[in-house]
C-alpha cells in the first residue's frame, strides 16, 4: 500500500473513532428547577390541586442534586410540616429535607440530596385533636442525577447522536468514492473546469 494511501486510511480511522467515541458519551444532566404545589388536610391527605386530596398523595419524582420549590398550602386549620422520611421513623429529623410549619400557604425551596431510592413524605404535626401521620403521606422517587433525558427545549441526545451517525456515514462514503479512484491506475485526472 502506498504512503498516501496508509495515511489516508490511518486518518480515515482515528476520525472515525473520535466521532464513534463522542456519539456514545452523552454530557452529564444539569440539574432542574423542579416546583410542586401540593395542598394538605388531615382529614383529606395530599393532593396537586385543593380538590384532588388523597392518601396516599400524589407520587413524586425527583433527582438527585435538583433544586425543588414546594408551594404548599394547608387546606384545614392546623398547623403542617412537610419532610421527606428516609429512615421511616414518621419523625422529621437528622438529614431529611424539613419545611417550617405552615397553617396556609408556604414557599420552600430544598436541594435533592444524594439519597436515591423511594420514600414517604409525611407531614408530622400533631397539634390540635389527632395527628398528620394518618393520612398526610405520600411517595416520593429519588433518581440518580441524569437518569432519564431531560424535557424537550434542553439538551437533545438523540439529535447529537443521529447527526454523529449521519457524519460517520458521509465520511466512510468520501473515503470509499476515493480509495476505489485511488485504486485505479492510469485513470487521468478529471479535466480542469
Amino acid at each position: 500500500m502506498s504512503k498516501p494511501r496508509t495515511a489516508f486510511v490511518v486518518a480515515l480511522g482515528i476520525a472515525a473513532a473520535l466521532l464513534a467515541t463522542s456519539a456514545f458519551s452523552t454530557p452529564a444532566a444539569a440539574a432542574n428547577n423542579i416546583s410542586i404545589t401540593l395542598f394538605g388536610s388531615r382529614a383529606g391527605g395530599w393532593g396537586l390541586t385543593n380538590t384532588s386530596l388523597t392518601t396516599p398523595g400524589p407520587l413524586l419524582t425527583v433527582h438527585v442534586g435538583d433544586n425543588v420549590t414546594l408551594n404548599l398550602t394547608a387546606n384545614d386549620t392546623f398547623t403542617h410540616r412537610w419532610f421527606i422520611d428516609y429512615n421511616g421513623n414518621n419523625v422529621s429529623g437528622g438529614s431529611e429535607p424539613t419545611s417550617p410549619n405552615f397553617g396556609t400557604a408556604l414557599l420552600w425551596n430544598f436541594t435533592v440530596s444524594n439519597v436515591t431510592g423511594t420514600y414517604r413524605y409525611r407531614s408530622d404535626r400533631t397539634a390540635g385533636p389527632g395527628d398528620d401521620l394518618a393520612n398526610m403521606w405520600g411517595n416520593i422517587t429519588i433518581l440518580p442525577a441524569g437518569t432519564t433525558p431531560p424535557p424537550l427545549g434542553g439538551e437533545n441526545t438523540v439529535l447529537i447522536v443521529a447527526g454523529v451517525i449521519v457524519i460517520i456515514v458521509a465520511v466512510i462514503a468520501f473515503a470509499a468514492f476515493f480509495w476505489r479512484r485511488m485504486g485505479k491506475q492510469g485513470t487521468p485526472p478529471p479535466p480542469p473546469p
